[in-house]
């Protein structure tokens, strides 16, 4: 029996199965997500099958196709965690997108070799998230593009597909297609159009969420510090996940990601101001920010250590520790523990401090004892410290 006399409820569940996104998405072990169409194919068969297919492949697969005027747009987004399903070439010949996103620089004057590429609907969210973030980066950026939002049917009903052409997009896909957009700010303008037509409460909403404020500086700011000092509570109680989650939203308010031992930090720029607000008057954002970022940093070793996780204490703390080394290996305790003095001193100490915790347990002293000489130098009347040092003394029969 070949597929067509099979009934169609059965060719249906046949291509459901082959052609959902969850059979042809892969995830890598570092998280990385890739789409692999193969079953495809089967859409070659012949025009019956073809046509029977595709409308179930696009029913389960909805797909927005995008246009910057930035070249290498698609490999930043890819880098954020965008798994990209069409570029180039194969993503300007694409037709099977329900959304057109069109990005523009209108009063520039610039030429510039646009990008396409496609997605799909369940990383819009992502890339959205990522150019929410480039943003921070270029704060400018934003007030001189345009973006344009086009809807579109890629069903059609044919002679061998009896099944009635959708009329419209129904409103929940709507949403999923347009509120993603609501996290890009201060655009120059915004179109939204497209056949089926938008419906005019999902467009407002849409725009209502564009026109949240990304917030000052010294918001985000003070949300960070109001996050930290939450997951501080937390972890007092001996909660360390919730203190965990707490610390997320602070990274985030920081416009920094952290998704387990992974980190992408955004947003430098953005806090390159000297603060004229309480509590932060008279203060530089940049170095704020940097305070904040060390004791969170110390902050988060502790909710790791209580979970007796000391591998990713190691990870974490190191990329930390890393930085303050600049390069080096065989830096001297004192050139290492060159910011002993300033403001953060206490939670650098910590970090050291707990790092070798980490070693301690996973009995490597030598380890350990190296990074207690730096951790010593900025708690010098640390009691914990000084002990910690005594365990993991090396001692010769």
């Amino acid at each position: 029996m070949n597929l067509l006399e099979l009934p169609r409820e059965i060719r249906d569940h046949i291509y459901s199965t082959l052609l959902a996104p969850n059979a042809n998405r892969y995830t890598a072990d570092d998280g990385s997500t890739v789409y692999n169409y193969s079953h495809k194919n089967l859409l070659s068969v012949n025009r019956q099958v073809y046509h029977e297919a595709r409308r179930i492949f696009l029913e389960l697969n909805t797909f927005v196709k995008i246009t910057t005027p930035f070249p290498e747009s698609k490999h930043q987004v890819a880098e954020d965690g965008v798994p990209i399903v069409a570029a180039d070439l194969s993503a300007a010949k694409f037709t099977q997108h329900r959304l057109s996103v069109l990005i523009a620089f209108p009063l520039t004057g610039m030429r510039t070799r646009e990008d396409t590429f496609v997605i799909h609907i369940d990383d819009l969210h992502k890339f959205c998230d990522s150019w929410f973030y480039s943003a921070a980066d270029y704060p400018e950026l934003n007030e001189n593009l345009t973006l344009k939002l086009t809807l579109r049917d890629p069903l059609s009903a044919t002679p061998l597909d009896d099944t009635p052409a959708e009329k419209n997009v129904l409103k929940s896909l709507q949403e999923r297609l347009l509120y993603p957009f609501g996290r890009v700010k201060n655009l120059m303008r915004v179109n939204v159009t497209g056949i089926p037509e938008p419906q005019e409460s999902v467009v407002a909403e849409m725009k209502r969420l564009m026109a949240i404020p990304l917030g000052s500086p010294v918001q985000r700011l003070r949300d960070a510090t109001a996050h930290k000092d939450a997951g501080n509570t937390a972890l007092m109680a001996n909660q360390p996940l919730e203190a965990l989650e707490h610390y997320r939203k602070a990274w985030e308010s920081l416009f920094i990601i952290v998704k387990g031992r992974t980190r992408r930090v955004y947003g430098e720029r953005y806090f390159e101001h000297v603060l004229t607000e309480p509590p932060f008057e008279n203060q530089h954002g940049s170095m704020v920010r940097t305070v904040l970022r060390i004791r969170l940093v110390a902050n988060t070793l502790l909710a790791y250590l209580k979970l007796e996780d000391w591998d990713t204490v190691i990870h974490v703390g190191m990329r930390t520790i890393s930085i303050m080394r600049r390069g080096e290996e065989n830096l001297e305790p004192e050139e290492e523990a060159f910011g002993q003095q300033w403001l953060a001193g206490p939670e650098m100490g910590k970090i050291y401090y707990r790092v070798a915790m980490a070693y301690k347990e996973l009995d490597d002293k030598y380890e350990a004892r190296r990074l207690l000489k730096v951790a010593v130098l900025y708690l010098p009347r640390d009691p914990r410290v000084h002990e910690l040092q005594r365990e993991c003394a090396l001692r010769i029969l």
